[in-house]
C-alpha cells in the first residue's frame, strides 16, 4: 500500500475507472442496443477528474501556504512553482497533439488553433453550442487550465476563517449559473463546459481537502460505508427519478452537483486508503494503478483512435464487427500509445518540477 503524502495508488486506480468510463461513452455507448446503458452516465467521470483535482490541488497549496506563513515567507515563490510544475505535466503532450494535428490539417485543427492553443476551446463551445469532433473533449482540459489561473491567488489569499465561505459561495454561484442557462439561454455547452458550470465539482473537491487537513475526525466520518452507500443510493434513486418523470430541469441543474458529492466521499475514502480489501485491491492493481498514472495521455489521445482504426481499416480491410472487441482494441492501442507518451515525453519531462519545489 502506498502511503506516501504526495502519491497515494488508490487515487490512481480512480483515475483509471473515470477514464476507461469516458472512453467507453465516446466509444460504444451509443451504439449498443441496450437502453438501460444509454441512461448510465458514463461521462460523468469526467466530474470525477474535477472532483480529483480540486481535491489534490487544494490540499498542495493549503499545505504549503501553511508552511509559507509559519516561516514567514512569501507567497509568489509558491504561485511561480505551481505554474512551473502544473506547465510542465500539462503542455508537452498538448501542445504536440495541437501542433500534430494542425501540421496534418486534421479536421478543424487549424480553424479552431486559436482556441486550441490558449486553452479555450471551451468557451468556444459555450458560445457556438458546437461539437468540435475528435478535439470535442479538449473542454474539460480548458477548464482545468483556467481554473488554474484564478484557484491558487483564492486559496492563498483568502483567511482560513473565510475559506469555508468561499466554497460554499462558489458552489451556489455554479448551481445558479447552470440554472440561468438552463431557463434563459438554452445552450447545454454552456452549463456544462463553461468553467463556472464546473466550479462544484472543482469546489466540492476543495472541500474535501480543506476538511481533510483542517477536521481530520470529520474527514474519518464521512469516508464510513454509512455515509458512503446512502449518498451512493441517493443519487441513484434522484437520477431514477428524474429521468423516469422527464425533470429535465433538475437533471441537468443538479445531475452533475449529485454526481460530485458521491465522488468526493470515493475521492476521500480512497485518500486515506480506508476502502476494503477488495475495492483495494482492484484500486491498487498494477495494471489499474498504471493506467490512472497515464491517464491523462489516455484522456488526450482517446478520441482520436477511432480515426487510427478507420485508417487502418481502410489500408488493410481489418473489420471488427463485436462492439467489445472494437472497445479492447482501442484501448489497448490508446493504452500503448499512452506508455510510450509517458515514458518518452511525459515522465522525463515531469521529472523537472523537482526543481520547482512548493516550499525550499
Amino acid at each position: 500500500m502506498n502511503t506516501n503524502q504526495n502519491h497515494i495508488t488508490q487515487l490512481d486506480g480512480l483515475r483509471f475507472f473515470a477514464v476507461t468510463s469516458i472512453m467507453f461513452a465516446h466509444w460504444i455507448k451509443w451504439k449498443l442496443d441496450i437502453e438501460l446503458i444509454k441512461h448510465v452516465p458514463f461521462t460523468n467521470g469526467v466530474i470525477l477528474f474535477f472532483v480529483l483535482s480540486g481535491f489534490l490541488i487544494t490540499k498542495i497549496l493549503l499545505t504549503n501556504k501553511d508552511k509559507c506563513e509559519l516561516a514567514q515567507k512569501s507567497k509568489g515563490e509558491l504561485i511561480k512553482s505551481f505554474y512551473i510544475r502544473r506547465a510542465l505535466r500539462i503542455f508537452p503532450i498538448y501542445y504536440l497533439v495541437v501542433f500534430a494535428t494542425v501540421a496534418i490539417n486534421y479536421r478543424y485543427a487549424r480553424e479552431l488553433f486559436p482556441w486550441l492553443a490558449t486553452f479555450t476551446i471551451n468557451i468556444y463551445q459555450s458560445i457556438e453550442n458546437f461539437s468540435v469532433g475528435d478535439f470535442n473533449h479538449f473542454w474539460s482540459l480548458a477548464v482545468e487550465e483556467q481554473y488554474y489561473l484564478f484557484w491558487p491567488w483564492l486559496i492563498l489569499f483568502t483567511p482560513r476563517k473565510h475559506f469555508l465561505k468561499l466554497i460554499i459561495g462558489i458552489i451556489i454561484l455554479s448551481i445558479a449559473y447552470k440554472a440561468y442557462i438552463y431557463f434563459f439561454v438554452h445552450k447545454w455547452m454552456a452549463a456544462s463546459y463553461f468553467v463556472l458550470g464546473c466550479a462544484d465539482a472543482l469546489s466540492i473537491g476543495a472541500l474535501v481537502a480543506y476538511i481533510s487537513l483542517y477536521y481530520p475526525h470529520i474527514s474519518k466520518k464521512l469516508s464510513s460505508v454509512a455515509v458512503l452507500l446512502p449518498t451512493v443510493t441517493v443519487y441513484i434513486i434522484t437520477r431514477f427519478v428524474t429521468l423516469y418523470f422527464s425533470l429535465d430541469s433538475v437533471k441537468n441543474i443538479f445531475d452533475e452537483f449529485f454526481y460530485a458529492l458521491v465522488a468526493s466521499v470515493i475521492v476521500n475514502r480512497a485518500a486515506r486508503q480506508e476502502f476494503t480489501f477488495i475495492a483495494s485491491a482492484m484500486l491498487e492493481n498494477k495494471f489499474v494503478a498504471y493506467c490512472g498514472k497515464i491517464s491523462y495521455g489516455m484522456y488526450l489521445y482517446h478520441l482520436f483512435m477511432p480515426f487510427v482504426y478507420f485508417y487502418v481499416q481502410s489500408k488493410t480491410g481489418l473489420h471488427i464487427d463485436n462492439l467489445f472487441l472494437y472497445f479492447i482494441v482501442l484501448y489497448a492501442a490508446t493504452f500503448v500509445l499512452s506508455h510510450f507518451s509517458w515514458v518518452l515525453i511525459e515522465k522525463p519531462i515531469n521529472n523537472l518540477k523537482y526543481r520547482f519545489p512548493y516550499f525550499k
